[in-house]
């Protein structure tokens, strides 16, 4: 089902690209309330496609209200995070010495999804790791563009991680994960982490260490165009279309930024510098076979690989991106396995944490 990494997918390089045109996106001469009508739909109708998929997955424990405190949109219980927690009288549990916790981010272009979106997972999460599950439905473009999705999961992680001894968790074994634009920005919140006065936050003098960092199909950079990125794919037909994610990167990069400011690592996280790239906690990443963001999922790994990091690697071979995703009567076999191989995965590195106290 899962190949290496290296299957030979053409590449690109920025450096190739900079005497292109940058790529014109209609979608940003819409106005912002035809945008919003936009989402508005297109949220109704993947509410309904992920209450098929996760129809026979755990509902949340609770719901908890955080505050935002970072960027221009501040306020008390801005955010919200749906709570699975497993149930303790399971068979093995851990909960003595606290469980793992895993943050969660949730996918669908920074427009649309929310935390149940990725119930199944929780689920495996619960039943793999006994780890508690904190699924956080950061504030959507177009409402709220770049660069609030990352400063909200940003305010998540630090206000969960204050909250650890309520839920039983090891806050030596937080763990980040994410499912494409929610991958996106679990790496782009652990980068935040690093240096934040770089763009001026103020966090908390305590701040958790991410034990790794489990990330699906994520988009990491943004200097590439939607076009280059389809000519990477050996399937070109089976991305995203054009009328999706031009929608989707107009409502959430707003105002427009030219490619060349497009390398700041809170919108590109795949573009940190060998600094913080040697600083990175361990990594699993799952790829897609038939999706434009594969390739720049290869470069990372390439660049991860190099510095001497950690990181597993998988490619889904013959699925589109959000293969997991996507309404089928019967669950593919290839999503159970991908998330157990992301949580034997995770085992080592709690394991490790834990040994370390």
């Amino acid at each position: 089902m899962a190949s290496d990494a290296g299957n030979g997918t053409p590449s690109y390089s920025v450096g190739q690209l900079d005497a292109e045109r940058d790529y014109v996106n209609s979608s940003e001469q819409s106005p912002r309330w035809l945008l919003s009508a936009h989402a508005i739909a297109l949220r109704a109708a993947a509410r309904l496609s992920f209450g098929l998929v996760n129809r026979s997955a755990s509902a949340a424990t609770e719901t908890i209200w955080l505050d935002s405190t970072l960027g221009e949109w501040q306020g008390k219980q801005m955010i919200s995070v749906n709570i699975y927690v497993p149930p303790r009288e399971r068979e093995g549990s851990n909960s003595k010495k606290g469980r793992p916790a895993i943050i969660n981010f949730h996918g669908g272009g920074f427009v649309l999804g929310q935390g149940t979106d990725d119930a199944v997972w929780a689920d495996a999460l619960m039943t793999g790791l006994d780890a508690v599950v904190f699924s956080v439905n950061y504030r959507l473009a177009p409402g709220y563009p770049y660069p609030t999705p990352p400063e909200d999961c940003v305010d998540a992680i630090t206000q969960i991680s204050s909250l650890a001894d309520k839920y039983g968790v090891d806050t030596n074994r937080i763990i980040l994960s994410g499912f494409s634009a929610g991958a996106t920005l679990a790496l782009s919140s652990w980068v935040i982490l690093q240096k934040p006065e770089t763009w001026g936050y103020q966090l908390p003098n305590s701040l958790p260490q991410i034990a790794g960092i489990v990330l699906f199909y994520p988009l990491l950079d943004w200097t590439v165009d939607r076009p280059t990125k389809r000519k990477t794919c050996t399937r070109p037909d089976l991305t995203l279309p054009s009328s999706l994610t031009d929608i989707f990167d107009a409502s959430y990069m707003y105002p427009s930024i030219p490619r060349s400011e497009k390398s700041d690592p809170r919108l590109s996280p795949g573009l940190m510098p060998d600094c913080m790239l040697d600083q990175l906690a361990p990594i699993h990443l799952c790829l897609c076979e038939y999706d434009m963001l594969l390739a720049e999922g290869q470069e990372f790994t390439r660049k991860i690989i190099a510095r001497g990091k950690q990181a597993n690697v998988r490619v889904v071979n013959g699925e589109p991106h959000a293969w997991d995703k996507l309404s089928t009567i019967t669950p593919k076999e290839s999503v159970g396995i991908e998330y157990d191989a992301a949580i034997e995965a995770m085992k080592e590195w709690v394991i490790v944490e834990q040994s370390s106290i």
